[in-house]
């Protein structure tokens, strides 16, 4: 099958998309699109930023004599383009220039393409034609999503599910919003090898002492920061650890003594984190953003085998025989001690039984699912 996938940066993060991709590019032709953005931009140095390190990719590639905007493929990558579109999706003008600049590639031959759409602005600017198909992949609920234009995104998104032959969703909320006709649930996997192959700790925490109390992703504000708060307070002898990104002030967090934030580190390096702290953690406020997610870490957490502990969510209340949930601050906080006081006693087939949840969600399962759909469903 021949594929373009509109996702975010390949590489930037490591995405759903991203990590199915990494198994079908094994067998099919994939030609991923760096992301052709959800958002106008400001003047906030976030986005200035962001516009300056795409040109700079594109005169790059472009002094380097080679086709602008693609990179080499390996056998288990796609090929990456980085196009020279502009943000303003929603203007007439705008589409029909990003329209041409994306019609340039010359992705269309004889044969059909599947479009793998993650980001719906991307249906503004492609030409479907009768043998091509359309699947929108939807891991978010952008209504709701922080850092999104809420009011461009709503309109384009309509069009793309009206357009789309397929619609694969990551929970039961984005489910209830999408034609039934035409929609799959595809929640998120998880690379079990590596979570599960016994790695030596992190170095950034060998030296603490504390029980420790680990997060990884982004620190968004869909981050709980005052139950954390609470939970460093009233608790002096749990060291917090976060590891990721902070994209809003938690300075008064961070003003505790027991509280450690190391930046984000490469995915391939999580379990050097997870399977050594004493409690992984799923701290999340209550928000629809939150209610419609499918948290990547989730499975990963599980695979490691480490005692997890999670606010109360709809994607943590299938596995409620092994993750320790709470709906009030101090439930939270009183299920961490129980989780300490289990980590201590943690004998081998406790372990065992939460890997093993994790391994039937593996992303090479996950693709080879999806590969068997669409060669049926393209021969339809």
């Amino acid at each position: 099958m021949k594929f373009v996938v509109f996702g975010e940066d390949w590489g930037a993060h490591p995405s759903s998309t991203q990590h199915l991709f990494k198994q079908l590019s094994k067998d099919h032709d994939v030609h991923w699109i760096n992301s052709v953005g959800m958002r106008k931009p400001s003047l906030r140095f976030t986005d200035l930023s962001r516009v300056f390190n795409k040109a700079k990719k594109l005169f790059r590639q472009s002094k380097g004599g080679a086709q602008v905007g693609i990179a080499a493929s390996r056998n288990d990558q796609p090929s990456v383009y980085n196009l020279a579109v502009l943000p303003w999706h929603d203007n007439i003008l705008v589409q029909s220039f990003n329209e041409f600049v994306f019609a340039k590639k010359h992705f269309d031959s004889n044969e059909p393409i599947l479009y793998w759409i993650s980001v719906p602005t991307a249906i503004t600017m492609i030409n479907v034609r009768p043998i091509d198909k359309v699947v929108y992949y939807c891991g978010d609920d952008f209504s709701a999503l922080a850092g999104v234009d809420h009011k461009m995104i709503a309109p384009i998104e309509q069009k793309l599910i009206a357009k789309a032959n397929l619609i694969y969703v990551i929970s039961d909320h984005l489910y209830n919003k999408m034609p039934k006709h035409k929609t799959y649930m595809l929640t998120h996997g998880v690379n079990f090898e590596l979570f599960t192959k016994p790695t030596t700790i992190a170095n950034e925490i060998k030296h603490v002492t504390r029980f420790k109390i680990g997060f990884y992703g982004s620190i968004n504000e869909w981050l709980d920061v005052d139950l954390l708060t609470k939970l460093v307070s009233e608790r002096p002898n749990y060291e917090l650890i976060l590891v990721g990104t902070i994209t809003h002030n938690i300075d008064s967090l961070l003003s505790f003594n027991n509280v450690t934030h190391i930046e984000a580190v490469e995915h391939r390096r999580l379990a050097e984190f997870s399977q050594h702290w004493d409690v992984s953690i799923l701290p999340f406020v209550d928000n629809q953003q939150i209610q419609a997610c499918d948290p990547l870490k989730l499975k990963e957490y599980l695979a490691a085998g480490t005692p997890v502990v999670s606010t109360n969510f709809p994607a943590v209340n299938k596995y409620l025989e092994t993750i320790l949930v709470a709906s009030t601050d101090s439930g939270f906080i009183q299920r961490i001690d129980s989780a300490i006081a289990l980590n201590q006693v943690l004998n081998k087939s406790w372990k065992e039984t939460q890997s093993s949840l994790a391994k039937n969600h593996s992303w090479s399962a996950k693709a080879r699912s999806v590969e068997q759909q669409l060669i049926a469903f393209q021969g339809e």
